[in-house]
Protein backbone atom coordinates (compact mmCIF):
# COMPACT_ATOMS: atom_id res chain seq x y z
CA UNK A 1 0.00 0.00 0.00
CA UNK A 2 1.10 3.55 -0.82
CA UNK A 3 0.00 7.48 -0.41
CA UNK A 4 -1.94 8.55 -2.69
CA UNK A 5 -3.60 12.21 -3.63
CA UNK A 6 -7.58 11.83 -4.11
CA UNK A 7 -8.60 14.73 -6.20
CA UNK A 8 -12.21 15.84 -5.99
CA UNK A 9 -14.06 18.30 -7.99
CA UNK A 10 -16.46 20.91 -6.00
CA UNK A 11 -18.92 21.09 -8.83
CA UNK A 12 -19.94 17.98 -9.83
CA UNK A 13 -18.55 15.58 -7.39
CA UNK A 14 -15.67 12.94 -9.76
CA UNK A 15 -12.73 12.29 -8.40
CA UNK A 16 -9.21 10.65 -9.53
CA UNK A 17 -6.71 9.29 -7.75
CA UNK A 18 -3.16 9.73 -8.35
CA UNK A 19 0.42 9.18 -7.10
CA UNK A 20 1.54 11.84 -5.56
CA UNK A 21 4.42 12.63 -8.18
CA UNK A 22 1.95 12.58 -10.95
CA UNK A 23 0.89 15.95 -9.81
CA UNK A 24 3.32 19.10 -10.80
CA UNK A 25 4.95 20.89 -7.52
CA UNK A 26 3.63 24.67 -8.23
CA UNK A 27 0.18 23.29 -9.85
CA UNK A 28 -2.76 25.58 -8.07
CA UNK A 29 -5.86 24.79 -10.37
CA UNK A 30 -7.02 21.72 -12.45
CA UNK A 31 -9.79 21.00 -14.88
CA UNK A 32 -12.47 18.49 -14.26
CA UNK A 33 -12.92 16.23 -17.15
CA UNK A 34 -16.44 15.39 -16.95
CA UNK A 35 -17.60 18.94 -16.50
CA UNK A 36 -15.43 20.89 -17.94
CA UNK A 37 -15.13 23.22 -14.48
CA UNK A 38 -11.91 24.83 -13.08
CA UNK A 39 -11.64 24.31 -10.11
CA UNK A 40 -8.32 25.62 -7.21
CA UNK A 41 -6.61 22.53 -5.76
CA UNK A 42 -6.81 22.65 -1.92
CA UNK A 43 -6.81 21.49 1.13
CA UNK A 44 -10.50 20.35 -0.03
CA UNK A 45 -10.23 19.28 -3.69
CA UNK A 46 -6.68 17.19 -2.28
CA UNK A 47 -7.02 14.43 -0.15
CA UNK A 48 -3.59 12.22 0.56
CA UNK A 49 -4.80 9.03 1.37
CA UNK A 50 -3.41 5.36 2.00
CA UNK A 51 -4.91 2.83 -0.75
CA UNK A 52 -3.99 1.05 -3.64
CA UNK A 53 -1.72 1.85 -6.35
CA UNK A 54 -2.53 5.14 -8.31
CA UNK A 55 -2.93 3.23 -11.36
CA UNK A 56 -5.19 0.30 -11.76
CA UNK A 57 -3.14 -3.25 -13.28
CA UNK A 58 -3.46 -4.10 -16.76
CA UNK A 59 -7.18 -4.79 -17.71
CA UNK A 60 -8.99 -2.87 -15.07
CA UNK A 61 -10.27 0.48 -15.08
CA UNK A 62 -10.77 3.24 -12.58
CA UNK A 63 -14.02 3.77 -11.10
CA UNK A 64 -15.28 6.54 -11.03
CA UNK A 65 -17.25 8.19 -8.16
CA UNK A 66 -20.90 8.66 -7.85
CA UNK A 67 -21.43 12.58 -8.90
CA UNK A 68 -23.20 14.00 -6.02
CA UNK A 69 -26.40 16.56 -7.68
CA UNK A 70 -26.16 20.07 -7.47
CA UNK A 71 -28.66 21.34 -4.92
CA UNK A 72 -31.32 23.12 -6.51
CA UNK A 73 -32.46 26.28 -5.31
CA UNK A 74 -35.97 27.03 -4.89
CA UNK A 75 -36.65 30.89 -5.80
CA UNK A 76 -38.16 33.01 -3.12
CA UNK A 77 -41.88 33.47 -3.30
CA UNK A 78 -43.13 36.64 -4.80
CA UNK A 79 -43.27 39.27 -2.45
CA UNK A 80 -46.61 40.92 -1.50
CA UNK A 81 -46.69 44.43 -1.56
CA UNK A 82 -49.47 46.42 0.21
CA UNK A 83 -51.24 49.53 -1.86
CA UNK A 84 -53.36 51.62 0.15
CA UNK A 85 -56.36 53.88 -0.70
CA UNK A 86 -56.98 56.76 0.62
CA UNK A 87 -59.53 59.71 0.24
CA UNK A 88 -58.00 63.17 0.04
CA UNK A 89 -61.09 65.12 -0.55
CA UNK A 90 -61.76 68.28 2.59
CA UNK A 91 -65.31 68.94 4.01
CA UNK A 92 -65.15 72.35 2.73
CA UNK A 93 -64.27 71.56 -0.99
CA UNK A 94 -67.55 69.46 -0.99
CA UNK A 95 -69.53 71.64 0.78
CA UNK A 96 -69.09 74.10 -1.79
CA UNK A 97 -70.03 71.49 -4.49
CA UNK A 98 -73.04 70.39 -2.18
CA UNK A 99 -74.53 73.75 -1.61
CA UNK A 100 -75.06 74.84 -4.74
CA UNK A 101 -76.11 71.69 -6.29
CA UNK A 102 -78.62 72.06 -3.71
CA UNK A 103 -79.65 75.29 -4.53
CA UNK A 104 -79.23 75.02 -8.36
CA UNK A 105 -81.58 71.83 -8.06
CA UNK A 106 -84.57 73.78 -5.80
CA UNK A 107 -84.20 76.63 -8.43
CA UNK A 108 -84.26 74.27 -11.52
CA UNK A 109 -87.27 71.96 -10.24
CA UNK A 110 -84.58 69.45 -10.45
CA UNK A 111 -83.64 70.06 -14.51
CA UNK A 112 -79.85 70.83 -12.76
CA UNK A 113 -80.03 67.07 -11.45
CA UNK A 114 -77.63 65.31 -13.62
CA UNK A 115 -74.64 68.22 -13.47
CA UNK A 116 -74.90 67.71 -9.81
CA UNK A 117 -74.50 64.29 -9.98
CA UNK A 118 -71.31 64.43 -11.98
CA UNK A 119 -69.75 67.03 -10.47
CA UNK A 120 -70.51 65.48 -7.04
CA UNK A 121 -68.80 61.82 -7.92
CA UNK A 122 -65.85 63.50 -9.60
CA UNK A 123 -64.83 64.92 -6.60
CA UNK A 124 -65.08 61.62 -4.65
CA UNK A 125 -63.74 60.04 -7.51
CA UNK A 126 -60.53 62.83 -8.08
CA UNK A 127 -60.68 62.96 -4.21
CA UNK A 128 -60.02 58.59 -3.83
CA UNK A 129 -56.53 57.79 -4.64
CA UNK A 130 -54.88 53.67 -5.37
CA UNK A 131 -51.03 53.85 -4.32
CA UNK A 132 -51.09 57.69 -4.79
CA UNK A 133 -53.00 57.80 -7.99
CA UNK A 134 -56.47 59.16 -8.61
CA UNK A 135 -59.75 57.53 -10.31
CA UNK A 136 -61.71 59.72 -12.43
CA UNK A 137 -65.58 59.71 -13.28
CA UNK A 138 -66.09 60.64 -17.17
CA UNK A 139 -69.97 60.99 -17.14
CA UNK A 140 -71.12 63.29 -19.30
CA UNK A 141 -73.91 65.57 -18.05
CA UNK A 142 -76.19 65.58 -21.14
CA UNK A 143 -76.32 62.02 -21.36
CA UNK A 144 -77.87 61.63 -17.83
CA UNK A 145 -79.74 64.57 -18.37
CA UNK A 146 -81.61 62.77 -21.34
CA UNK A 147 -81.92 59.46 -18.40
CA UNK A 148 -83.54 61.95 -16.63
CA UNK A 149 -86.32 63.18 -18.40
CA UNK A 150 -86.83 59.60 -19.68
CA UNK A 151 -87.10 58.82 -15.53
CA UNK A 152 -89.27 61.85 -15.06
CA UNK A 153 -91.80 60.27 -17.84
CA UNK A 154 -91.91 57.40 -16.44
CA UNK A 155 -92.47 58.54 -12.95
CA UNK A 156 -95.07 60.74 -14.33
CA UNK A 157 -96.69 57.43 -15.70
CA UNK A 158 -96.68 55.96 -12.04
CA UNK A 159 -98.50 58.75 -10.38
CA UNK A 160 -101.27 59.25 -13.51
CA UNK A 161 -101.50 55.08 -13.18
CA UNK A 162 -102.11 55.60 -9.00
CA UNK A 163 -104.70 58.12 -9.59
CA UNK A 164 -106.65 56.71 -12.57
CA UNK A 165 -107.18 52.83 -11.62
CA UNK A 166 -106.03 50.74 -9.39
CA UNK A 167 -105.94 47.61 -11.66
CA UNK A 168 -103.14 50.11 -13.94
CA UNK A 169 -101.24 50.70 -10.66
CA UNK A 170 -100.80 47.21 -10.33
CA UNK A 171 -100.26 46.88 -13.46
CA UNK A 172 -97.35 49.47 -13.98
CA UNK A 173 -96.30 48.51 -10.22
CA UNK A 174 -95.76 45.22 -11.14
CA UNK A 175 -94.14 45.91 -14.68
CA UNK A 176 -91.69 48.47 -12.68
CA UNK A 177 -90.56 45.29 -10.66
CA UNK A 178 -90.18 43.05 -12.94
CA UNK A 179 -87.92 46.05 -14.85
CA UNK A 180 -85.65 46.27 -11.71
CA UNK A 181 -83.12 43.37 -12.73
CA UNK A 182 -82.54 45.59 -16.06
CA UNK A 183 -82.23 49.00 -14.68
CA UNK A 184 -79.61 47.40 -12.24
CA UNK A 185 -77.40 46.15 -15.11
CA UNK A 186 -77.58 49.23 -17.39
CA UNK A 187 -76.71 51.43 -14.05
CA UNK A 188 -73.82 49.47 -13.34
CA UNK A 189 -72.79 49.67 -17.35
CA UNK A 190 -72.87 53.17 -17.29
CA UNK A 191 -71.00 53.82 -14.17
CA UNK A 192 -68.71 51.41 -14.82
CA UNK A 193 -67.73 52.97 -18.36
CA UNK A 194 -67.59 56.43 -17.13
CA UNK A 195 -65.19 55.01 -14.47
CA UNK A 196 -61.45 54.87 -14.86
CA UNK A 197 -58.34 54.53 -13.53
CA UNK A 198 -54.63 54.82 -14.88
CA UNK A 199 -56.54 55.69 -17.69
CA UNK A 200 -58.05 52.02 -17.87
CA UNK A 201 -61.61 52.23 -17.95
CA UNK A 202 -63.62 49.44 -15.75
CA UNK A 203 -67.26 47.46 -17.21
CA UNK A 204 -69.59 45.29 -16.72
CA UNK A 205 -70.99 42.54 -19.07
CA UNK A 206 -74.96 42.58 -19.35
CA UNK A 207 -75.77 39.07 -18.08
CA UNK A 208 -80.01 39.46 -17.88
CA UNK A 209 -80.24 35.85 -17.04
CA UNK A 210 -78.61 35.90 -13.78
CA UNK A 211 -79.61 39.53 -13.17
CA UNK A 212 -83.31 38.44 -13.23
CA UNK A 213 -82.43 35.12 -11.47
CA UNK A 214 -80.52 37.11 -8.40
CA UNK A 215 -83.24 40.33 -8.09
CA UNK A 216 -86.47 38.89 -9.11
CA UNK A 217 -86.46 35.36 -8.81
CA UNK A 218 -84.42 34.40 -5.39
CA UNK A 219 -86.23 37.52 -3.83
CA UNK A 220 -89.52 36.25 -4.34
CA UNK A 221 -88.92 33.42 -3.18
CA UNK A 222 -87.23 34.02 -0.46
CA UNK A 223 -90.58 34.50 2.38
CA UNK A 224 -91.81 31.04 1.09
CA UNK A 225 -88.53 29.80 3.08
CA UNK A 226 -89.08 31.79 6.09
CA UNK A 227 -85.98 33.38 5.26
CA UNK A 228 -83.86 30.72 5.06
CA UNK A 229 -82.84 31.62 1.34
CA UNK A 230 -81.93 35.59 2.33
CA UNK A 231 -77.74 34.56 2.79
CA UNK A 232 -78.10 32.50 -0.46
CA UNK A 233 -79.61 35.48 -2.33
CA UNK A 234 -77.02 37.96 -0.70
CA UNK A 235 -74.46 35.70 -1.65
CA UNK A 236 -75.58 35.66 -4.92
CA UNK A 237 -75.93 39.25 -5.88
CA UNK A 238 -72.37 40.19 -4.36
CA UNK A 239 -70.97 37.46 -6.82
CA UNK A 240 -72.94 38.79 -9.91
CA UNK A 241 -71.63 42.77 -8.98
CA UNK A 242 -68.28 41.64 -8.91
CA UNK A 243 -67.49 38.66 -11.20
CA UNK A 244 -69.28 40.92 -14.11
CA UNK A 245 -67.18 43.43 -13.54
CA UNK A 246 -63.50 43.60 -14.78
CA UNK A 247 -60.76 46.23 -15.28
CA UNK A 248 -59.79 46.88 -18.33
CA UNK A 249 -59.11 43.42 -20.14
CA UNK A 250 -58.99 41.61 -16.41
CA UNK A 251 -62.24 40.45 -14.71
CA UNK A 252 -62.99 40.50 -11.09
CA UNK A 253 -63.61 37.22 -9.21
CA UNK A 254 -65.55 36.68 -5.62
CA UNK A 255 -63.96 33.83 -3.70
CA UNK A 256 -66.72 33.67 -1.14
CA UNK A 257 -68.51 30.96 -0.78
CA UNK A 258 -72.33 30.45 0.52
CA UNK A 259 -71.70 28.89 3.55
CA UNK A 260 -69.29 32.45 4.96
CA UNK A 261 -72.62 34.26 4.22
CA UNK A 262 -75.10 31.67 5.91
CA UNK A 263 -72.20 31.93 9.07
CA UNK A 264 -72.02 36.04 8.84
CA UNK A 265 -75.99 36.10 9.15
CA UNK A 266 -76.03 33.72 11.56
CA UNK A 267 -73.85 35.95 13.41
CA UNK A 268 -75.99 38.77 12.57
CA UNK A 269 -79.32 36.92 13.72
CA UNK A 270 -77.92 35.71 16.76
CA UNK A 271 -77.03 39.15 18.15
CA UNK A 272 -80.21 40.41 17.43
CA UNK A 273 -81.93 37.73 19.32
CA UNK A 274 -79.80 38.59 21.92
CA UNK A 275 -80.74 42.29 22.02
CA UNK A 276 -84.20 41.25 21.39
CA UNK A 277 -83.76 38.58 24.84
CA UNK A 278 -82.26 41.44 26.84
CA UNK A 279 -85.09 44.07 25.93
CA UNK A 280 -87.71 41.45 27.11
CA UNK A 281 -86.39 40.35 30.07
CA UNK A 282 -86.17 44.50 30.84
CA UNK A 283 -89.43 45.16 30.14
CA UNK A 284 -90.98 42.49 32.04
CA UNK A 285 -89.37 43.01 35.22
CA UNK A 286 -89.81 46.90 34.54
CA UNK A 287 -93.66 45.73 34.02
CA UNK A 288 -93.78 43.69 36.85
CA UNK A 289 -92.56 46.38 39.36
CA UNK A 290 -94.95 48.79 37.87
CA UNK A 291 -98.08 46.32 38.68
CA UNK A 292 -97.13 45.86 42.45
CA UNK A 293 -95.40 49.43 42.65
CA UNK A 294 -99.17 51.11 41.53
CA UNK A 295 -101.05 48.93 44.36
CA UNK A 296 -99.12 51.27 46.65
CA UNK A 297 -98.66 54.54 44.98
CA UNK A 298 -100.49 57.54 43.69
CA UNK A 299 -100.06 60.51 41.82
CA UNK A 300 -97.38 61.95 40.45
CA UNK A 301 -94.99 59.59 42.03
CA UNK A 302 -97.24 56.78 40.31
CA UNK A 303 -96.49 58.50 36.88
CA UNK A 304 -92.72 58.88 36.98
CA UNK A 305 -92.41 55.51 38.09
CA UNK A 306 -94.82 54.07 34.91
CA UNK A 307 -92.46 56.11 32.70
CA UNK A 308 -89.99 53.40 33.27
CA UNK A 309 -92.16 51.03 31.18
CA UNK A 310 -91.10 53.13 28.12
CA UNK A 311 -87.05 52.46 28.61
CA UNK A 312 -86.67 49.21 26.93
CA UNK A 313 -88.26 50.66 23.82
CA UNK A 314 -85.82 53.76 24.09
CA UNK A 315 -83.11 51.44 24.54
CA UNK A 316 -84.33 48.99 21.52
CA UNK A 317 -83.41 51.86 18.78
CA UNK A 318 -80.40 52.58 19.58
CA UNK A 319 -79.36 49.19 20.08
CA UNK A 320 -81.15 48.04 16.69
CA UNK A 321 -79.36 50.42 14.96
CA UNK A 322 -75.70 49.22 16.16
CA UNK A 323 -77.20 45.42 15.09
CA UNK A 324 -77.46 47.05 11.58
CA UNK A 325 -74.42 49.09 11.56
CA UNK A 326 -72.44 45.84 12.54
CA UNK A 327 -74.48 44.02 9.90
CA UNK A 328 -73.38 46.18 7.23
CA UNK A 329 -69.85 46.84 7.93
CA UNK A 330 -69.32 42.62 8.14
CA UNK A 331 -70.77 42.37 5.05
CA UNK A 332 -68.67 45.39 3.44
CA UNK A 333 -65.40 43.23 4.82
CA UNK A 334 -66.67 40.35 3.90
CA UNK A 335 -67.63 41.27 0.31
CA UNK A 336 -64.06 43.62 -0.21
CA UNK A 337 -62.03 40.65 1.00
CA UNK A 338 -63.44 37.60 -1.55
CA UNK A 339 -62.70 40.55 -4.18
CA UNK A 340 -59.92 39.85 -6.91
CA UNK A 341 -58.90 41.49 -9.90
CA UNK A 342 -56.63 39.39 -11.33
CA UNK A 343 -53.41 38.29 -8.90
CA UNK A 344 -54.24 41.41 -6.45
CA UNK A 345 -56.59 40.61 -3.67
CA UNK A 346 -58.62 43.63 -1.69
CA UNK A 347 -58.34 44.06 2.12
CA UNK A 348 -61.10 45.43 3.75
CA UNK A 349 -60.66 46.21 7.81
CA UNK A 350 -63.66 48.05 8.83
CA UNK A 351 -64.42 47.65 12.55
CA UNK A 352 -67.87 47.72 13.51
CA UNK A 353 -67.23 50.25 16.74
CA UNK A 354 -65.48 52.78 14.63
CA UNK A 355 -68.90 52.58 11.73
CA UNK A 356 -71.18 52.85 14.95
CA UNK A 357 -69.05 56.23 16.26
CA UNK A 358 -69.12 57.88 12.76
CA UNK A 359 -72.87 56.79 12.25
CA UNK A 360 -74.25 58.16 15.42
CA UNK A 361 -72.01 61.69 15.81
CA UNK A 362 -72.77 62.35 12.28
CA UNK A 363 -76.46 61.96 13.22
CA UNK A 364 -76.48 64.23 16.16
CA UNK A 365 -73.99 66.57 14.31
CA UNK A 366 -76.52 66.40 11.44
CA UNK A 367 -79.82 67.18 13.49
CA UNK A 368 -78.18 69.97 16.24
CA UNK A 369 -77.06 72.08 12.29
CA UNK A 370 -80.21 71.38 10.83
CA UNK A 371 -78.57 69.20 7.56
CA UNK A 372 -75.64 71.58 7.22
CA UNK A 373 -73.07 69.37 8.61
CA UNK A 374 -73.69 66.73 5.91
CA UNK A 375 -70.82 67.39 4.14
CA UNK A 376 -68.65 67.00 6.61
CA UNK A 377 -70.40 63.89 7.38
CA UNK A 378 -70.11 62.63 4.09
CA UNK A 379 -66.24 63.54 3.55
CA UNK A 380 -66.11 61.81 7.10
CA UNK A 381 -67.10 58.78 6.09
CA UNK A 382 -65.18 58.57 3.09
CA UNK A 383 -61.83 58.93 4.43
CA UNK A 384 -62.21 56.07 6.99
CA UNK A 385 -63.54 53.75 4.99
CA UNK A 386 -60.90 54.24 2.07
CA UNK A 387 -58.41 54.27 4.79
CA UNK A 388 -59.27 51.10 6.14
CA UNK A 389 -59.06 49.33 2.52
CA UNK A 390 -55.78 48.59 0.86
CA UNK A 391 -55.20 45.64 -2.58
CA UNK A 392 -52.62 43.04 -1.63
CA UNK A 393 -50.66 42.81 -4.64
CA UNK A 394 -47.62 40.25 -5.85
CA UNK A 395 -47.26 41.75 -9.36
CA UNK A 396 -47.00 45.12 -11.05
CA UNK A 397 -49.73 47.20 -12.13
CA UNK A 398 -48.55 47.88 -15.49
CA UNK A 399 -49.57 44.42 -16.17
CA UNK A 400 -53.28 45.62 -16.50
CA UNK A 401 -54.09 46.20 -20.01
CA UNK A 402 -57.06 48.90 -21.64
CA UNK A 403 -59.79 46.79 -23.35
CA UNK A 404 -61.21 48.19 -26.76
CA UNK A 405 -63.11 50.89 -26.24
CA UNK A 406 -67.36 50.44 -25.64
CA UNK A 407 -70.04 52.26 -27.39
CA UNK A 408 -71.84 54.90 -25.46
CA UNK A 409 -74.11 53.41 -23.14
CA UNK A 410 -77.28 55.23 -22.30
CA UNK A 411 -77.98 57.05 -18.77
CA UNK A 412 -81.84 55.89 -18.82
CA UNK A 413 -81.44 52.87 -16.52
CA UNK A 414 -79.35 54.94 -14.04
CA UNK A 415 -81.72 57.80 -13.64
CA UNK A 416 -84.42 55.76 -14.30
CA UNK A 417 -83.52 53.52 -10.77
CA UNK A 418 -82.36 56.38 -9.22
CA UNK A 419 -85.64 58.43 -9.32
CA UNK A 420 -87.56 55.26 -7.77
CA UNK A 421 -84.96 54.93 -5.34
CA UNK A 422 -82.98 51.64 -6.89
CA UNK A 423 -79.79 51.19 -5.02
CA UNK A 424 -77.22 48.63 -6.76
CA UNK A 425 -76.16 47.40 -3.54
CA UNK A 426 -72.94 45.43 -3.41
CA UNK A 427 -72.38 45.40 0.56
CA UNK A 428 -69.34 47.75 0.38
Amino acid sequence: MEEQVVVTCPHCGFSRKFAPGAIPSGATRANCPKCTQQFTLSPDTMVTQTAGPAFPPPGETITESEPVPPKTVKPPPPRTRTLTFSFNGTAMDYFSIWIVNALLKFLTIGIYSAWAKVRKRRFFYGSTTLNGETFEYLADPIALFKGWLIGVGVFFIYMIANRVSSIFSIVIGIAFFLSVPWLVVRSRMFNSRNSSYRNIHFSFYPDYRQAYLVYTLLPILTPFTLGLLAPYTLYRQRKFMVENTAYGMTPFSFKATAGDFYKLVGKIVLVFLAVVVVIAVLTSFLGGSELVGAAKMSGNVKGKFSLLAFLPMLIFLPLYICVGVYAQTALANLTWNSTIVGDNNFRSTLRARDMIWLYVSSAAAFFFSLGFLMPWATVRLARYRFGRLALLTTGDLDNFVSSAREPDISATGEEIGDIFGVQVDMGF
